[in-house]
């Protein structure tokens, strides 16, 4: 699949900006990774590192001063761990927005650079699953919709299929209860009408006595005995 411009991307203070240029019908040479190794989850201070693989050919980046005694150098900064020098880790030198990351072992993939998925553009990001990039969400034999499967790579080299621990962590967190999205689509029985569809869901929860957000919702004429009434406060003597 062949795309009209390129994907965009940048840094948090837009010193640092980049393209990634998609030749006609190669997607397949690019990959969508989800990290939880240690290494990755340090330097990027998080549970789950999210990355977009792709030939280094098509990684084209230029940084830009804010300021005259600013340098090409300081602003797009690099960094090797002592432990692993056969790896680079690019980074922007004044707001500190991770980058790219590039090794060298396995030899085949010094031909590749792996870009931070959130230092994408938002529209470009939502992009990714037009790109064929991102596995859609699929049906189960009873009908029910599934995870799709996410590619997690980790440093050993070893591949797994899905996240159960994050996807749980994920669910029973505010974060989970915050909103869930569906997304479906279809093409008329002449082939001439295409419908796509997305529910999203949402749920306004209260904070419960033990602190926590919960979906529980009042009926009229539960009031707490004293709410609503003024409440004379005093120093204590």
């Amino acid at each position: 699949m062949s795309r009209e411009r390129p994907l965009r991307g940048a840094c948090s203070c837009g010193r640092n900006q980049y393209l990634i240029v998609v030749p006609q019908d190669s997607t397949a040479s690019a990959r969508v990774l989800f990290d939880d190794s240690s290494e990755h989850r340090r330097h990027q201070a998080s549970p789950l590192t999210a990355w977009l693989r792709v030939p280094l050919s098509w990684y084209h980046s230029t940084t830009y001063s804010l300021y005259p005694d600013e340098t090409h150098a300081a602003i797009r900064r690099a960094f090797t761990p002592t432990h692993a020098p056969h790896t680079k880790r690019y980074f922007c030198g004044f707001c500190g927005t991770p980058l790219t990351y590039w090794s060298e072992q396995p030899r085949e993939e010094s031909e590749f650079l792996s870009v931070t998925l959130g230092s994408l553009l938002g529209e470009d990001l939502r992009e990714l699953e037009e790109l064929g990039l991102l596995q859609e969400d699929s049906l189960n034999g009873d009908g029910q919709r599934t995870a799709s499967g996410s590619v997690v790579k980790r440093s050993e080299g070893s591949e797994s299929v899905g996240l159960p621990w994050f996807q749980e962590l994920v669910e029973g967190s505010q974060l989970g209860r915050i909103g869930t999205s569906r997304r479906g689509g279809g093409v008329s029985a002449d082939g001439r009408t295409r419908v796509e569809w997305e529910i999203l869901e949402f749920g306004d929860g209260v904070h419960g006595s033990d602190g926590g957000i919960g979906t529980a919702k009042r009926k009229i004429g539960e009031v707490v005995e004293g709410e609503g009434k003024d409440v004379e406060m005093g120093s204590g003597s």
